[in-house]
């Protein structure tokens, strides 16, 4: 017997099993809209009525179980009643589900994320197939929110509540193994028995037979089965979460939502999720960040970049990555882990070698994580065919990425080569982080199937992709490399050829002020802890370091042409290069490494003569200090210069770009988010202060000057900030 709703179908066979299918209409994946709560809500009652012997939940799509709820509807709630009426109405169904009368399975395949994972907690059982795709967690904090249909609550009686505070408040995801082996699921099956095991699964269930799940050992049951144990474990949580609960407010509302229901009653607990949910979803940080999650889906959109009447270009078959150094090997090991094969080739044997053994570390530590296998890890290495001097067998490649040495007369040499070898219909794409992607077009015979496609370091990590449009590039290229972002699991921004293109030429005017400060006489820590204050990642000096102090000097001269001031900078940048302190990779620069790990500044750092800047106190009305204004402010600055000159159309692409590529504090939603937020009028008030008391590289540019004096901002009518107030100085 089958019943057939829009979203869900429930199936009945002879022995007494009901199957729900979900399969959402008009959504690449599985949510929870407000249609689809209603046509499970009369499911339930369907099942609580005419109770079976065991009921299957399950995806009807390939493309995974369920990936949450629907953000765009939290993004359109105002009010605080409507939030509780949302989670209560989620609340009461998860709870129907996990009363009813026989054994509930979830099946889960690829991503169980958000409220996709609180509706499996409610089930008795979880069973996930053990490949790549399959994700489990519950990453609200990543959004600014909490679990709010009751994963603060379950998630702790299902896995402990150490393990369980580790995933809310890191918004971190489990592969089926790890999922399983922390009791998250009850089974993770490979792929090719996947569907076997289910059916035996569930005739264990009509057997009666119990499943087992792993034990806690002592120390776990100490921990989290008592309330002294509990106590230490959400003390020490609160510790870990103390420096960045003030930008990210749900982290703390998470640990008392968690707390509330082991000191009180489950309906206290469930109570103050909804209390806690209610009071962050709408602050600045939530908003902001779910913004970024919206810009991202945006971008990895092809019509965002390319005409919508265009066709559907040919995916990339084989693609040749040229060089074989960090960079080269990253990108190579990154087409062949989804799917593509690839040459890989460089000027000699033992080059190309060395090039290999990275890709087999990649892999490896991927084993070591659980996302792989070492069957596949096998297969991912075997797709990489390693080439030595002879360019003849990348002929038959569609895409080629250059990523050899950043000096323009040898890529030069490598387009020439590769526009005789290749065919005039493949594509040829750059990583250059700097150089002109046009004039190395310009070697080629046909320069408009050219494009700049710059991955950032490490490559495997590091969401963004600048993919770089030339004078010449067509549209078609464009859209290849786009699509070819969104298969290998990356962002796109597409950006004009422009010196720095978007964001090193952001980039670099923050590492340039930072260097600045530290030979004015400012501590260097000081410096990078005022821009952690502030919620970058790292400080400007460890990010120079983790970059590398030589590449930083040699994208230094890129810039020129639109430096008035070339300052101190690169002088500085040329003298650590000589003395041969790089950065974490020789083991000195800023700062001294022992094993990976920052140790204390060097005397690059440590200026001979310290001064003061009063970096502890704030502007009165904006909230940034001394120190931030000196490194925020010229990033902002920049940003409009580049939405003045075409290298981006929007403020939201520089956003995300700056919040994916250098994790620009999230929780403000990118430097254009920032301005808003503090009120273009006193940015520019700001940037002219910093003009008389540093020089014209704070000159305001033109398009904040006309944005301030007319009351606008990035994405406001108005500035969002008070502009009554006294700069100080």
């Amino acid at each position: 017997m089958t019943d057939d709703f829009r979203h869900l179908r429930l199936d009945r066979d002879g022995r007494g099993v009901a199957t729900v299918s979900f399969d959402v209409q008009g959504s690449p994946v599985n949510i929870f809209n407000d249609e689809v709560v209603r046509e499970l809500q009369e499911v339930v009652g369907r099942l609580e009525r005419q109770p079976p012997r065991v009921v299957v939940f399950r995806s009807g799509k390939p493309s995974g179980f369920l990936a949450g709820a629907d953000l765009r509807r939290i993004q359109q709630i105002q009010t605080e009643e409507e939030v509780r009426g949302v989670l209560a109405a989620g609340h009461e169904l998860f709870d129907r589900i996990e009363r009813l009368p026989c054994p509930t399975v979830a099946v889960i395949h690829g991503p169980c994320l958000g409220g996709g994972l609180e509706f499996a907690l409610a089930c008795r059982y979880r069973l996930a197939r053990d490949d790549a795709q399959t994700r489990i967690g519950l990453p609200e904090v990543q959004l600014g929110l909490i679990p709010g249909w009751g994963g603060t609550q379950r998630l702790p009686r299902v896995v402990g509540l150490r393990q369980a505070l580790r995933m809310i408040l890191e918004g971190t995801t489990l592969s089926a193994a790890k999922a399983a082996a922390v009791g998250l699921v009850d089974l993770a099956v490979p792929t090719a028995e996947f569907e076997t095991e289910v059916n035996r699964f569930v005739d264990d269930r009509l057997a009666g037979k119990s499943a087992r799940r792993p034990t806690r050992g002592l120390v776990g049951v100490m921990l989290d089965g008592t309330w002294p144990g509990r106590a230490i474990v959400l003390a020490t949580a609160r510790k870990q979460i103390r420096s960045r609960a003030h930008h990210y407010p749900a982290l703390p509302a998470a640990v008392r939502a968690i707390e509330a229901g082991y000191r009180g009653s489950r309906a206290a607990g469930f109570a103050a999720e909804r209390d806690e949910f209610a009071r962050i979803v709408f602050t600045p940080a939530a908003r902001n960040l779910i913004e970024v999650f919206f810009q991202r889906e945006r971008a990895r959109k092809r019509s965002t970049w390319v005409p919508d009447e265009m066709a559907r270009p040919q995916p990339v078959q084989r693609a040749a990555v040229v060089g074989a150094g960090t960079m080269g090997a990253g990108i190579a090991q990154l087409l062949a882990f989804n799917g593509i094969p690839v040459f890989l080739k460089d000027v000699s044997d033992e080059i190309v070698a060395g090039g290999m053994k990275r890709i087999e570390s990649l892999t490896g530590e991927a084993v070591g994580k659980g996302l792989l296998s070492p069957d596949e890890a096998a297969a991912i290495v075997r797709r990489v065919a390693p080439v030595g001097a002879d360019w003849g067998p990348l002929a038959g490649a569609d895409l080629a990425i250059e990523a050899v040495v950043e000096r323009e007369d040898v890529k030069r040499e490598v387009f020439r080569q590769l526009g005789d070898q290749l065919s005039p219909s493949a594509v040829l794409a750059s990583n250059t982080s700097a150089l002109s992607v046009s004039r190395l077009g310009d070697t080629t015979p046909h320069p408009e199937r050219v494009a700049g496609l710059h991955f950032f370091n490490p490559v495997h990590r590091m969401q963004l992709v600048e993919v770089v449009r030339g004078r010449a590039t067509d549209d078609g290229p464009v859209a290849v490399l786009v699509d070819l972002v969104r298969r290998v699991g990356k962002v796109p921004v597409v950006v004009a050829d422009s010196p720095g293109f978007l964001v090193n030429r952001l980039l670099f005017p923050y590492m340039d002020e930072a260097v600045r400060l530290v030979i004015e006489g400012v501590p260097g820590e000081e410096v990078d802890r005022e821009a952690v204050r502030f919620g970058m990642p790292m400080g400007p000096l460890e990010l120079l370091d983790q970059v590398g102090v030589d590449i930083a000097a040699d994208v230094t001269g890129t810039f020129a042409p639109l430096r008035t001031d070339p300052g101190p900078t690169p002088e500085r940048f040329a003298a650590m290069v000589r003395a041969g302190w790089c950065g974490k990779k020789s083991g000195r620069g800023f700062y001294e490494y022992r094993n990976g790990r920052r140790g204390k500044p060097t005397h690059w750092a440590t200026p001979s003569t310290p001064r003061s800047v009063r970096p502890s106190r704030a502007d009165v009305s904006g909230g940034l200090t001394d120190i931030q204004q000196r490194l925020i402010y010229p990033i902002i600055n920049e940003a409009a210069k580049c939405l003045e000159a075409g290298v981006v159309a929007e403020p939201w692409v520089v956003d995300l770009a700056m919040v994916l590529g250098t994790g620009f504090a999230p929780f403000r939603g990118g430097p254009l988010r920032t301005a808003d937020a503090l009120g273009v009028g006193r940015v520019v008030r700001h940037l002219e202060a910093l003009r008389r008391d540093h020089g014209d590289r704070f000159e305001p540019s033109p398009l904040l000057r006309t944005m301030g004096s007319e009351g606008r901002g990035f994405y406001t009518a108005a500035p969002a900030a008070v502009e009554h107030e006294e700069v100080h100085r």
